[in-house]
């Protein structure tokens, strides 16, 4: 018999020919992979030959017990796990092959999340926002999704404070049906908690949060929106009356513009051009020219970039590569200060409709928009379908996620290196899993000061798992600041946070815009700071507060003071929030401050007058929150 032959020939060293035998040949080689921790590796290798075939797998070139399977799968993947990986395929003649080496890196940057509610379930997902709606200083995750064939609903989850998530099952949030695409947070009637307006195929819907971990969905507030195709409404007070307003984009037809009218209802604006143009789907507001009023931004074929002229009116702006760069279609405008020159810059993703084009980078120079026009943050091609901004080492600058939506496409990371360029970040699972994804947003829903990553896949074609990266950090300081409206919109979108301080021996200032996009929160990283030296809130209703010394590593809440206004000697008005209690000081130098009332603002406003007022050359008054 040959194996008999094959023996004897072993035993005494003999150079038999073995006639008609052949090693098995490697037809599928175990590939190379680069993944974050936490995170699920399959290895496999395939051959032909003479089957049944055996499998043992080696890791650095020893063998693993008990991997004999066509796969080796690591579960929960550690960074003692990296290496190198190879496979010895074994036929039934006893021959064997070696298969090449597999090289497996894994990046302790992030930690994957495979076993959660966020991530548990395949569907269609479309957008994702991380808000703490109910208001108990942890963040919580609202996802939408898309399935044109069947109902569909979306998903809220409940952050349980421990790192986990509940999947909310009950009310109408939870149980509502119909195609979403993205939604928009805000505190629309300042009661304290958050709003939804949702982005309907066709249609918007508005949930209105009660307070007590429920929603009531609202009958038709906004007014011809019934067959409207709106990929994201997002929502600005365009008119700084404390009011948070809605813009409406349409892809089929002219967009919307809606206006708090403060007492639950929304007026339609009509007879100007942002209101009678028409959008590609998307919008983001921001004040771009620091004049303190929102602008917007507007996607389509041609980009649309609206300044707001501060009189109820908006200018459409037609000249700049923000308005004439073309592409088949803009998917999404993302707005940051990545230079930290104290104005925001925008990214503008290309491709949402499956065709690879490369995104564009705008740096606001105060006189205009100039187009960044190398490095691969703007070179690459790929059907790419939104960004958001953050600063996830907490370097003090701010780095950029951008999402793919090819079935075999990975996400892209963009670090930021300081100098005004970025760095393609190629290792771990945020840049090397792929899912359709189409939502993308950072938040730190473990509050240990260090944004993670949410991301929902599938909404274009197919129901696929969601992403969840959790940052593990490192040793650098960091700010999160949640500012509280009481002039201003209740959810302060639309102010502007500063900070100052020494990162790396060298002194500047940083700027986040609170938007419904931001989860309401300002998140800083301050690197080797060990002290903020000025910390400063330009608030929507023009009032500025400014803080110093303000000791790093916290997370930290700011309510807007009221606002005070001098009818005539001695005699102030009050203007805040209904319900607002404080208590009313006076100095004469500053310095020493004297209680002289209490009061609670029952209508808005209210007048006080100051007994003592004439006795004194000079008077300063303020309040003070009870």
């Amino acid at each position: 018999m040959k194996p008999t032959l094959l023996l004897v020939a072993g035993l005494i060293g003999l150079a038999v020919p073995m006639v008609g035998l052949a090693q098995p040949t490697i037809t599928t080689q175990p590939k190379s992979q680069s993944v974050s921790l936490g995170a699920k590796v399959t290895f496999t290798v395939r051959a032909s030959g003479t089957s049944p075939f055996g499998y043992q797998w080696l890791y650095n070139n020893a063998a693993i017990s008990n991997a004999t399977a066509i796969s080796l799968v690591l579960t929960n993947t550690e960074s003692a796990n990296a290496g190198a990986y190879t496979a010895v395929v074994t036929d039934a003649q006893g021959l064997s092959a070696t298969s090449q080496s597999a090289n497996l890196t894994v990046d302790s940057t992030f930690t994957k999340i495979t076993v959660a509610d966020p991530v548990n379930e395949a569907r269609e997902f479309w957008g994702c926002d991380w808000i703490d709606f109910d208001n108990d200083g942890f963040a919580d995750l609202y996802v939408t999704t898309r399935n044109l064939n069947s109902a569909t609903r979306n998903y809220l989850y409940r952050n349980n404070r421990n790192g986990s998530f509940t999947k909310v099952i009950t009310g109408i949030i939870a149980t509502d049906t119909g195609t979403s695409r993205e939604a928009t947070w805000g505190d629309f009637d300042n009661d304290g908690f958050p709003d939804v307006v949702v982005g309907r195929q066709p249609g918007v819907v508005f949930y209105r949060n009660n307070g007590d971990r429920t929603f009531i969905k609202i009958a038709n507030p906004f007014s011809g929106t019934a067959g409207v195709r709106s990929f994201g409404p997002e929502c600005a007070d365009y008119d700084r009356d404390g009011f948070l307003d809605l813009f409406v984009p349409n892809q089929d037809g002219n967009s919307l513009l809606y206006r708090n009218k403060g007492d639950g209802t929304f007026d339609r604006i009509a007879g100007q051009p942002i209101a009678s143009d028409q959008a590609g789907g998307t919008a983001s507001w921001a004040d771009y020219d620091n004049d303190g009023w929102p602008d917007l931004f507007a996607t389509g074929d041609l980009n649309r970039l609206w300044r707001n002229a501060a009189n109820g009116r908006f200018d459409r702006i037609r000249t700049g590569p923000v308005v004439t760069q073309a592409a088949v279609n803009w998917a999404r405008g993302s707005w940051g200060d990545y230079n930290n020159d104290g104005l925001l810059d925008l990214f503008a993703s290309a491709g949402g409709h499956l065709a690879a084009e490369t995104n564009a980078l705008y740096l606001n120079s105060a006189n205009g928009f100039t187009a960044i026009t190398t490095g691969a943050i703007v070179t690459e091609a790929r059907p790419f379908h939104g960004s958001a901004w953050g600063d996830y080492d907490n370097d003090g600058f701010l780095d950029l996620f951008v999402v793919n939506i090819a079935e075999s496409g990975n996400n892209f990371l963009y670090h930021n290196n300081g100098d005004g360029t970025f760095e393609k970040v190629v290792e771990g699972s945020l840049v090397n899993e792929s899912g359709f994804s189409m939502g993308r947003a950072w938040g730190d829903y473990d509050n240990d000061g260090f944004l993670d990553l949410f991301v929902a896949n599938g909404g274009i074609d197919g129901q696929i798992k969601n992403f969840l990266y959790r940052n593990n950090g490192n040793g650098n300081s960091w700010m999160k600041v949640r500012c509280v409206g009481t002039v201003s919109n209740r959810s302060a979108i639309g102010a502007k946070v500063r900070v100052r301080a020494t990162i790396g021996g060298k002194i500047f200032w940083q700027l986040r815009e609170i938007s419904g996009g931001s989860g309401l929160i300002a998140h800083f990283g301050l690197a080797n700071a060990t002290n903020i030296e000025a910390l400063r809130i330009e608030w929507p209703s023009g009032i500025v507060q400014e803080f110093h010394n303000v000791p790093p590593k916290q997370f930290l809440t700011f309510t807007e003071p009221a606002r005070l206004q001098t009818l005539r000697a001695g005699t102030l008005r009050i203007q805040s929030w209904k319900g607002m209690a404080f208590e009313v000081q006076a100095s004469t130098d500053l310095d020493q401050w004297s209680p002289l009332t209490t009061a609670t603002n029952l209508t808005g406003t209210l007048e006080f007058t100051d007994p003592d007022a004439a006795n004194s050359l000079r008077r300063f008054y303020r309040t003070v929150l009870r």
